[in-house]
Protein backbone atom coordinates (compact mmCIF):
# COMPACT_ATOMS: atom_id res chain seq x y z
CA UNK A 1 0.00 0.00 0.00
CA UNK A 2 1.17 3.50 -0.73
CA UNK A 3 2.22 5.52 2.27
CA UNK A 4 0.80 8.95 1.63
CA UNK A 5 -0.98 10.66 4.46
CA UNK A 6 -4.13 11.54 2.52
CA UNK A 7 -5.14 8.51 0.52
CA UNK A 8 -8.69 8.97 -0.77
CA UNK A 9 -9.41 5.24 -0.56
CA UNK A 10 -8.53 5.18 3.14
CA UNK A 11 -10.50 8.36 3.75
CA UNK A 12 -13.47 6.72 2.02
CA UNK A 13 -13.05 3.76 4.36
CA UNK A 14 -13.10 6.18 7.29
CA UNK A 15 -16.45 7.51 6.04
CA UNK A 16 -17.83 4.00 5.56
CA UNK A 17 -16.66 2.98 9.03
CA UNK A 18 -18.46 5.92 10.63
CA UNK A 19 -21.65 5.09 8.71
CA UNK A 20 -21.31 1.56 10.06
CA UNK A 21 -21.01 2.91 13.60
CA UNK A 22 -24.23 4.90 13.17
CA UNK A 23 -26.00 1.80 11.79
CA UNK A 24 -24.92 -0.18 14.87
CA UNK A 25 -26.21 2.50 17.23
CA UNK A 26 -29.45 2.77 15.28
CA UNK A 27 -30.10 -0.97 15.49
CA UNK A 28 -28.84 -1.79 18.96
CA UNK A 29 -29.88 1.32 20.89
CA UNK A 30 -33.10 1.51 18.91
CA UNK A 31 -34.07 -1.96 20.15
CA UNK A 32 -34.08 -3.47 16.64
CA UNK A 33 -31.89 -6.47 17.56
CA UNK A 34 -33.80 -8.43 20.22
CA UNK A 35 -32.23 -11.58 21.61
CA UNK A 36 -31.98 -14.51 19.22
CA UNK A 37 -33.17 -16.74 22.04
CA UNK A 38 -36.74 -17.42 20.99
CA UNK A 39 -36.75 -14.87 18.15
CA UNK A 40 -35.30 -16.21 14.93
CA UNK A 41 -37.72 -14.38 12.65
CA UNK A 42 -36.53 -13.03 9.32
CA UNK A 43 -36.43 -9.39 10.48
CA UNK A 44 -34.30 -10.24 13.50
CA UNK A 45 -32.01 -12.43 11.40
CA UNK A 46 -31.42 -9.56 8.98
CA UNK A 47 -30.76 -6.99 11.71
CA UNK A 48 -28.25 -9.28 13.36
CA UNK A 49 -26.49 -9.79 10.02
CA UNK A 50 -26.42 -6.03 9.45
CA UNK A 51 -24.85 -5.68 12.90
CA UNK A 52 -22.26 -8.30 11.96
CA UNK A 53 -21.49 -6.35 8.77
CA UNK A 54 -20.86 -3.21 10.83
CA UNK A 55 -19.24 -4.50 14.04
CA UNK A 56 -15.71 -4.19 12.62
CA UNK A 57 -16.08 -0.42 12.19
CA UNK A 58 -14.26 0.66 15.36
CA UNK A 59 -11.36 -1.71 14.69
CA UNK A 60 -11.15 -0.35 11.14
CA UNK A 61 -11.06 3.23 12.42
CA UNK A 62 -8.19 2.41 14.80
CA UNK A 63 -6.31 0.47 12.12
CA UNK A 64 -6.48 3.49 9.82
CA UNK A 65 -5.24 5.76 12.60
CA UNK A 66 -2.45 3.39 13.57
CA UNK A 67 -1.35 2.91 9.96
CA UNK A 68 -0.80 6.64 9.47
CA UNK A 69 0.26 7.57 13.02
CA UNK A 70 3.26 5.25 12.78
CA UNK A 71 5.04 7.75 10.53
CA UNK A 72 3.13 10.94 11.41
CA UNK A 73 4.65 13.73 13.45
CA UNK A 74 3.36 13.64 17.03
CA UNK A 75 1.74 16.95 17.99
CA UNK A 76 0.53 18.31 21.31
CA UNK A 77 -1.75 20.56 19.28
CA UNK A 78 -3.61 17.43 18.12
CA UNK A 79 -4.49 16.55 21.71
CA UNK A 80 -5.53 20.12 22.50
CA UNK A 81 -7.66 20.30 19.36
CA UNK A 82 -9.31 16.98 20.17
CA UNK A 83 -10.00 18.12 23.74
CA UNK A 84 -11.78 21.29 22.65
CA UNK A 85 -13.63 19.47 19.88
CA UNK A 86 -14.94 17.01 22.45
CA UNK A 87 -15.94 19.79 24.87
CA UNK A 88 -17.77 21.60 22.07
CA UNK A 89 -20.10 18.61 21.71
CA UNK A 90 -20.07 17.34 25.27
CA UNK A 91 -21.30 20.65 26.69
CA UNK A 92 -22.90 22.23 23.61
CA UNK A 93 -25.32 19.44 22.66
CA UNK A 94 -27.03 19.25 26.10
CA UNK A 95 -27.38 23.04 26.17
CA UNK A 96 -29.03 23.02 22.72
CA UNK A 97 -31.29 20.11 23.76
CA UNK A 98 -32.26 21.98 26.92
CA UNK A 99 -33.11 25.10 24.93
CA UNK A 100 -35.18 23.11 22.41
CA UNK A 101 -36.83 20.87 24.98
CA UNK A 102 -35.41 17.72 23.41
CA UNK A 103 -34.77 14.63 25.53
CA UNK A 104 -34.64 14.59 29.30
CA UNK A 105 -31.82 17.09 29.88
CA UNK A 106 -34.18 19.22 31.99
CA UNK A 107 -34.29 16.33 34.47
CA UNK A 108 -30.53 15.99 34.78
CA UNK A 109 -28.84 16.18 38.14
CA UNK A 110 -25.38 17.36 39.17
CA UNK A 111 -23.77 14.03 38.26
CA UNK A 112 -25.09 14.21 34.70
CA UNK A 113 -23.63 17.68 34.18
CA UNK A 114 -20.30 16.53 35.64
CA UNK A 115 -20.34 13.85 32.93
CA UNK A 116 -20.51 16.44 30.16
CA UNK A 117 -18.13 18.97 31.73
CA UNK A 118 -15.43 16.35 32.38
CA UNK A 119 -16.00 13.94 29.45
CA UNK A 120 -12.66 12.12 29.64
CA UNK A 121 -12.61 11.60 33.38
CA UNK A 122 -16.26 10.44 33.38
CA UNK A 123 -15.89 8.31 30.21
CA UNK A 124 -18.55 10.23 28.29
CA UNK A 125 -17.04 9.06 25.01
CA UNK A 126 -15.25 5.75 25.58
CA UNK A 127 -13.65 5.76 22.10
CA UNK A 128 -12.09 9.20 22.54
CA UNK A 129 -10.67 8.25 25.94
CA UNK A 130 -9.00 5.13 24.56
CA UNK A 131 -7.77 7.07 21.52
CA UNK A 132 -6.31 9.89 23.62
CA UNK A 133 -4.39 7.43 25.80
CA UNK A 134 -3.20 5.62 22.67
CA UNK A 135 -2.09 8.90 21.10
CA UNK A 136 -0.10 9.76 24.23
CA UNK A 137 1.78 6.49 23.81
CA UNK A 138 2.18 6.68 20.03
CA UNK A 139 5.79 8.06 20.10
CA UNK A 140 6.82 5.25 22.44
CA UNK A 141 4.93 2.57 20.52
CA UNK A 142 6.22 3.79 17.16
CA UNK A 143 9.82 3.83 18.35
CA UNK A 144 9.36 0.44 19.97
CA UNK A 145 7.96 -1.45 16.98
CA UNK A 146 10.68 0.01 14.74
CA UNK A 147 13.30 -1.59 16.98
CA UNK A 148 11.77 -5.04 16.57
CA UNK A 149 12.64 -7.57 13.94
CA UNK A 150 9.77 -8.89 11.87
CA UNK A 151 9.78 -12.10 13.91
CA UNK A 152 9.74 -10.20 17.21
CA UNK A 153 6.92 -8.02 15.93
CA UNK A 154 4.88 -11.15 15.13
CA UNK A 155 5.55 -12.54 18.60
CA UNK A 156 4.34 -9.30 20.20
CA UNK A 157 1.13 -9.44 18.15
CA UNK A 158 0.61 -13.10 19.09
CA UNK A 159 1.15 -12.25 22.77
CA UNK A 160 -1.34 -9.38 22.67
CA UNK A 161 -3.93 -11.54 20.93
CA UNK A 162 -3.37 -14.25 23.50
CA UNK A 163 -4.20 -11.72 26.22
CA UNK A 164 -7.05 -9.79 24.62
CA UNK A 165 -8.62 -11.96 21.94
CA UNK A 166 -7.94 -15.68 21.73
CA UNK A 167 -9.38 -16.83 25.10
CA UNK A 168 -12.69 -14.99 24.65
CA UNK A 169 -12.95 -16.32 21.08
CA UNK A 170 -12.46 -19.94 22.14
CA UNK A 171 -14.20 -20.16 25.51
CA UNK A 172 -17.92 -19.23 25.73
CA UNK A 173 -17.61 -17.84 29.25
CA UNK A 174 -17.29 -14.44 30.88
CA UNK A 175 -13.62 -13.59 31.50
CA UNK A 176 -13.01 -11.10 34.38
CA UNK A 177 -10.23 -9.20 32.57
CA UNK A 178 -12.15 -8.96 29.30
CA UNK A 179 -13.56 -5.52 28.43
CA UNK A 180 -14.73 -6.61 24.97
CA UNK A 181 -12.31 -4.23 23.24
CA UNK A 182 -13.63 -1.10 24.94
CA UNK A 183 -10.24 -0.16 26.31
CA UNK A 184 -6.81 1.28 25.62
CA UNK A 185 -5.16 -2.16 25.73
CA UNK A 186 -7.08 -3.38 22.68
CA UNK A 187 -6.27 -0.15 20.86
CA UNK A 188 -2.57 -0.83 21.50
CA UNK A 189 -3.02 -4.28 19.98
CA UNK A 190 -4.67 -2.74 16.91
CA UNK A 191 -1.90 -0.13 16.61
CA UNK A 192 0.78 -2.84 16.68
CA UNK A 193 -1.11 -4.78 13.98
CA UNK A 194 -1.52 -1.62 11.87
CA UNK A 195 2.21 -0.93 12.25
CA UNK A 196 2.98 -4.45 11.06
CA UNK A 197 0.73 -3.97 8.03
CA UNK A 198 2.52 -0.75 7.14
CA UNK A 199 6.02 -2.09 7.69
CA UNK A 200 5.69 -5.58 6.21
CA UNK A 201 2.21 -6.12 4.85
CA UNK A 202 0.28 -9.39 5.08
CA UNK A 203 0.82 -11.36 1.83
CA UNK A 204 -2.33 -13.42 2.39
CA UNK A 205 -4.44 -10.35 1.61
CA UNK A 206 -2.86 -10.03 -1.82
CA UNK A 207 -5.83 -8.76 -3.81
CA UNK A 208 -9.10 -6.91 -3.47
CA UNK A 209 -11.36 -9.88 -4.16
CA UNK A 210 -9.72 -12.07 -1.52
CA UNK A 211 -9.68 -9.26 1.06
CA UNK A 212 -13.38 -8.46 0.71
CA UNK A 213 -14.09 -12.20 0.60
CA UNK A 214 -12.37 -12.67 3.97
CA UNK A 215 -14.40 -9.76 5.35
CA UNK A 216 -17.71 -11.32 4.30
CA UNK A 217 -16.67 -14.80 5.47
CA UNK A 218 -15.76 -13.43 8.91
CA UNK A 219 -19.03 -11.47 9.07
CA UNK A 220 -21.03 -14.56 8.16
CA UNK A 221 -19.12 -16.57 10.77
CA UNK A 222 -19.99 -14.00 13.45
CA UNK A 223 -23.65 -14.20 12.44
CA UNK A 224 -23.84 -17.99 12.27
CA UNK A 225 -22.17 -18.49 15.65
CA UNK A 226 -24.64 -16.11 17.27
CA UNK A 227 -27.63 -17.77 15.61
CA UNK A 228 -26.39 -21.21 16.65
CA UNK A 229 -25.88 -20.11 20.26
CA UNK A 230 -29.30 -18.44 20.24
CA UNK A 231 -31.03 -21.60 19.02
CA UNK A 232 -29.18 -23.80 21.52
CA UNK A 233 -29.96 -21.34 24.33
CA UNK A 234 -33.67 -21.55 23.50
CA UNK A 235 -33.36 -25.32 23.99
CA UNK A 236 -32.00 -24.92 27.50
CA UNK A 237 -28.23 -24.67 27.05
CA UNK A 238 -26.55 -21.77 28.88
CA UNK A 239 -25.06 -20.11 25.79
CA UNK A 240 -26.75 -16.70 25.80
CA UNK A 241 -23.49 -15.00 26.81
CA UNK A 242 -21.70 -16.80 23.96
CA UNK A 243 -24.39 -15.56 21.56
CA UNK A 244 -23.24 -11.96 22.01
CA UNK A 245 -19.52 -12.68 22.28
CA UNK A 246 -18.76 -12.68 18.50
CA UNK A 247 -20.03 -9.09 18.39
CA UNK A 248 -17.21 -7.86 20.65
CA UNK A 249 -14.44 -5.74 19.12
CA UNK A 250 -11.69 -8.04 20.37
CA UNK A 251 -13.18 -11.26 18.97
CA UNK A 252 -10.85 -12.82 16.39
CA UNK A 253 -13.54 -12.88 13.69
CA UNK A 254 -14.24 -9.16 14.19
CA UNK A 255 -10.52 -8.43 13.93
CA UNK A 256 -10.28 -10.58 10.80
CA UNK A 257 -13.24 -8.73 9.27
CA UNK A 258 -11.58 -5.39 10.04
CA UNK A 259 -8.27 -6.39 8.45
CA UNK A 260 -10.08 -7.79 5.41
CA UNK A 261 -12.07 -4.58 4.96
CA UNK A 262 -8.96 -2.45 5.50
CA UNK A 263 -7.05 -4.34 2.83
CA UNK A 264 -10.02 -4.42 0.47
CA UNK A 265 -10.21 -0.63 0.45
CA UNK A 266 -6.42 -0.37 0.11
CA UNK A 267 -6.75 -1.84 -3.38
CA UNK A 268 -9.38 0.67 -4.47
CA UNK A 269 -7.91 3.42 -6.64
CA UNK A 270 -9.55 6.85 -6.61
CA UNK A 271 -7.95 9.29 -9.07
CA UNK A 272 -6.99 12.71 -7.78
CA UNK A 273 -9.64 15.26 -8.58
CA UNK A 274 -12.93 16.62 -7.34
CA UNK A 275 -14.26 13.27 -6.06
CA UNK A 276 -11.14 12.46 -4.05
CA UNK A 277 -11.10 16.03 -2.75
CA UNK A 278 -14.70 15.76 -1.52
CA UNK A 279 -13.99 12.39 0.10
CA UNK A 280 -10.96 13.75 1.97
CA UNK A 281 -12.88 16.85 3.05
CA UNK A 282 -15.90 14.93 4.34
CA UNK A 283 -13.72 12.34 6.12
CA UNK A 284 -12.08 15.09 8.18
CA UNK A 285 -15.47 15.70 9.85
CA UNK A 286 -16.43 12.08 10.56
CA UNK A 287 -15.33 12.25 14.20
CA UNK A 288 -17.90 14.99 14.65
CA UNK A 289 -20.60 12.52 13.57
CA UNK A 290 -19.60 10.26 16.46
CA UNK A 291 -19.36 13.11 18.98
CA UNK A 292 -22.80 14.40 18.00
CA UNK A 293 -24.94 11.27 17.87
CA UNK A 294 -23.20 9.58 20.82
CA UNK A 295 -23.60 12.56 23.12
CA UNK A 296 -25.07 11.64 26.50
CA UNK A 297 -28.07 13.88 25.87
CA UNK A 298 -29.23 12.11 22.71
CA UNK A 299 -27.40 8.78 22.31
CA UNK A 300 -30.56 6.80 23.17
CA UNK A 301 -33.01 9.44 21.96
CA UNK A 302 -32.38 10.13 18.26
CA UNK A 303 -33.48 6.68 17.11
CA UNK A 304 -36.91 7.18 18.70
CA UNK A 305 -37.16 10.80 17.61
CA UNK A 306 -36.73 9.44 14.09
CA UNK A 307 -39.66 7.06 14.69
CA UNK A 308 -37.95 3.67 14.87
CA UNK A 309 -40.73 2.30 17.09
CA UNK A 310 -43.22 2.61 14.23
CA UNK A 311 -41.14 0.49 11.84
CA UNK A 312 -39.10 -1.74 14.12
CA UNK A 313 -41.11 -4.94 13.58
CA UNK A 314 -41.46 -4.84 9.79
CA UNK A 315 -39.48 -4.54 6.58
CA UNK A 316 -40.06 -0.78 6.69
CA UNK A 317 -37.24 -0.76 9.24
CA UNK A 318 -34.59 -1.01 6.52
CA UNK A 319 -35.47 2.00 4.34
CA UNK A 320 -36.11 3.93 7.56
CA UNK A 321 -32.65 2.93 8.79
CA UNK A 322 -31.03 4.01 5.53
CA UNK A 323 -32.67 7.46 5.57
CA UNK A 324 -32.05 7.98 9.29
CA UNK A 325 -28.40 6.92 9.19
CA UNK A 326 -27.65 9.16 6.21
CA UNK A 327 -29.48 12.06 7.89
CA UNK A 328 -27.50 11.60 11.12
CA UNK A 329 -24.23 11.38 9.19
CA UNK A 330 -24.95 14.48 7.10
CA UNK A 331 -26.06 16.41 10.20
CA UNK A 332 -22.88 15.39 12.01
CA UNK A 333 -20.66 16.46 9.11
CA UNK A 334 -22.42 19.81 8.76
CA UNK A 335 -22.30 20.54 12.49
CA UNK A 336 -18.61 19.66 12.63
CA UNK A 337 -17.95 21.85 9.60
CA UNK A 338 -19.56 24.77 11.46
CA UNK A 339 -17.56 23.86 14.57
CA UNK A 340 -14.37 23.82 12.52
CA UNK A 341 -15.14 27.25 11.03
CA UNK A 342 -15.79 28.67 14.52
CA UNK A 343 -12.57 27.19 15.87
CA UNK A 344 -10.52 28.52 12.95
CA UNK A 345 -11.97 31.99 13.43
CA UNK A 346 -11.28 31.93 17.18
CA UNK A 347 -7.70 30.76 16.57
CA UNK A 348 -7.23 33.46 13.93
CA UNK A 349 -8.49 36.17 16.30
CA UNK A 350 -6.36 34.84 19.15
CA UNK A 351 -3.23 34.85 16.99
CA UNK A 352 -4.05 38.36 15.81
CA UNK A 353 -4.46 39.63 19.39
CA UNK A 354 -1.38 37.74 20.56
CA UNK A 355 0.71 39.11 17.68
CA UNK A 356 -0.55 42.61 18.48
CA UNK A 357 0.47 42.32 22.12
CA UNK A 358 3.96 41.12 21.13
CA UNK A 359 4.35 44.07 18.77
CA UNK A 360 3.09 46.41 21.51
CA UNK A 361 5.59 45.06 24.02
CA UNK A 362 8.44 45.49 21.54
CA UNK A 363 7.51 49.14 21.13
Amino acid sequence: MKQRTRQANMELLRIVAMLMVVVLHYLIKGGATPSLVGDTGIINMITWYLSALCIAAVNVYVLISGYFLLEAKWKVSRLISLWFQMLFYSIGVPIVCLALGVGDVDEWGVYDWINVIFPIQMEHYWYIISYVVLYLFVPILSAGVKQLTKRQHEIVIAGLLLIFSIPKTIFPISIPTDRNGYDFGWFVCLFVIAAYIRMYGIPFFNNKKKSFGIYFLAVTGIWLISIGCGILSSKGLALEHAMNMPYCYNHLLVLLAAVGLFYGFSYIRIPQGMISGVICKVSSYTLGVYLLHENLAIRTQWQFLAGIEQVRDGFGLFPHMLVTVIAVFVAGVLVDYVRDCIFKEVIHLWKKVFAGKIAENKN
